[in-house]
Order: C-alpha cells, then structure tokens, then sequence
C-alpha cells in the first residue's frame, strides 16, 4: 500500500481565484481523463479532443505545451496547413518536426480554431539516438506511451502547460482556466479535466507563485514558468535532500531529478518527502514511500540533452490535490482531495 498524506495549513489560507469568463470564454466542458498502465508499469493519462471531424485519444500532458498530431492521423479537411514550422524535444529524447496548421478543436460542446502541429516527422535527439521514437517505423510511432512495439502510446499529444508555444494550449482559446482531477491508480471511474470551472469550484485553492515570461509582441495572453515552482524532495532515513526548480507533470509517471550529476535511483522502500513553497511562503508536502512502480519512484539523470533542469515531480501531487490552472492570474492552484 502506498504511504501518503498531505501537510501544511491548509485550514487557514484559503484561495478565491479571480473572476470567472472572458470575452472569448467557452461554457463549462467536463472532459473524462482516462487512465492507462503501459507494460512496464508507468501510468499514462489521456482525453478525447475533436479535432476537425476526427475524434482522437490524446495523452493529457502538463508538463508540455500543444497540441500535437502524428503523421497519418489527419487528412486536408481536418486542418488547413501553414508554412510555419514547428518542432518539439521532450524528455524521452522524442523529437517532433512539422508545421502549424490551424484547426477547429473541441471537448463536448466547445469548439475554437486554433493553430496545432501536424508532424511530418519524429525522430530522436542526437544525444539519445536510442530513443523510443527508434524503436519502431515513424508510421507505426504512437507519442507517450511506454512501448510503441506493443501498440502503447497516443496519436496525439495535448500539452496544457502555461508556457507560450506556437501550437498554443488550445484551452486558451476557451476561457484560460481548467482544473485537473486525475483518476487516482487502480480507479476504474475517469477523471475530470474541468474546463472554466464555475466560482464554486475554484475556491479553497492555495496559490503557488508562478515568474512570468518575458512577453512579445503580439501576446495576447501572459505566458508563465510553470517548471520552476519552488520543489524540495528528500530522503527520511538519510536526510538528503534536493530543492531546485520543479514542475507537476501529468506527461511523467515518477519523480525524476535532472542534474550535472546524476547517481543510482533511491531504493525500494525508502520513505520520501516531496513539497512545494505556496505563495503565503508555506509549504505543501507530502510522504510517500518509493517503489519500483509509478507514480513513486525516484531516478536520478545527468542528460545534458534534457529540456529541463530540476525536479519534474511527475504524478504524486495530483493524486492528493486537485490541480486549478489560471492562465490571466498566473497561478497553479492546490486544493486537497477527499480521500
């Protein structure tokens, strides 16, 4: 049995995020995030997105930004192409290389036209030619899934991060805050990804502060950092202890740390701390105990080809909380879950 709990005052700073809507704003969709175990064990999250007239599974991903289609999947009269090119690195070394196209997207009722990558080709970065996007044909690539041999993996790829893209989170373009509710492991019931949650919904939050980015002509949104939360994963028994920039990462199955100097992943059993400075300046953690099996191991990479340096704490925080995104208000917000 997995060994959490949740800490900090939580009874006394309590989150009113902003008001809601938006000229541009959307109704309120309830999308179901399904769950899925690759064969090596690591969990994988997905939505169903409307793209054009098909319907396709995509891996529901915070820690990247865009919606982004793999070879073969649309045909002309789903999205018009553009002549801007548009590529993508991710941490498993997968490389993504296309163009903008722009396309009507949607969850429920909700439709926008926003621009996406079509991918014409995947390949891997040349400091991990042994990628998973090596093991089989391109046609036969499925993206974030844990072995594409065995047919695992998504179409496609929606990235929900808050960081500025020009395949654009298309949830943007529907109101700019959603909230995620992931199904936790073994549930067979969905979870929400909970698109303009009413007022009701978004109270309670503790807020995490989040640095803007530098803003370019033509924003018509702020764009914020949302891998550099203020993270610190430690070690109970040996009091080691990691505090560096951080991102919660649905797109990740377990804690990994990426540093100049990586050593052996934390052994089977060790009891864990993993906690977030909030805006108040308290801090939100929680224990768990680590395992071989996602979401709760620990693994250690010194890869000077990854796009991020830190703690990507994957999966853990969402299982306690429920996780409220403000694009306008750059915020994440912490709420959490009933048990």
């Amino acid at each position: 049995m997995l060994l959490r709990s949740v800490s900090g005052l939580l009874g006394t700073a309590l989150l009113m995020l902003a008001a809601m809507g938006s000229a541009h704003a959307t109704a309120r969709e309830v999308v179901p995030i399904h769950q899925a175990r690759m064969a090596n064990g690591d969990l994988r999250y997905s939505v169903t997105v409307q793209i054009g007239t098909r319907a396709v599974e995509a891996e529901l991903d915070t820690g990247s930004v865009g919606l982004r289609v793999m070879p073969g999947v649309l045909r002309s009269d789903d999205a018009m192409p553009t002549n801007t090119p548009s590529q993508e690195h991710y941490g498993s070394g997968v490389h993504l290389q296309g163009h903008i196209a722009q396309a009507d997207v949607g969850f429920g009722q909700g439709r926008q036209r926003v621009p996406i990558q079509w991918v014409d080709t995947v390949s891997c970065d040349p400091q991990r030619p042994k990628c998973i996007a090596s093991w089989v044909p391109q046609g036969a690539f499925l993206i974030g899934g844990g072995d594409p041999r065995k047919g695992e993996g998504y179409k496609a790829i929606l990235g929900i991060g808050m960081h500025r893209s020009t395949a654009i989170n298309p949830l943007l373009a529907m109101g700019g805050r959603w909230l995620v509710l992931l199904p936790r492991p073994g549930e067979r019931a969905p979870g929400q990804l909970i698109i303009n949650p009413t007022p009701e919904e978004t109270q309670g939050f503790r807020a995490v502060d989040l640095q803007r980015v530098a803003a370019k002509p033509g924003d018509r949104l702020p764009y914020w950092k949302d891998h550099a939360l203020q993270g610190c994963l430690s070690r109970t028994d040996t009091g080691e202890k990691t505090c560096a920039d951080s991102i919660l990462d649905t797109g990740a199955a377990g804690f990994r740390i990426t540093a100049a100097n990586g050593h052996p992943a934390w052994p089977e059993g060790v009891q864990a701390h993993y906690s977030l400075l909030m805006a108040d300046g308290t801090q939100l953690g929680q224990h768990f105990r680590v395992s071989r099996k996602s979401p709760d191991y620990v693994r250690f990479s010194s890869d000077k080809g990854s796009p991020f340096t830190g703690i990507n704490a994957g999966l853990l925080t969402y299982f306690d909380n429920a996780v409220l995104y403000d694009q306008h208000a750059g915020l994440i917000g912490l709420r959490a879950r009933a048990h």
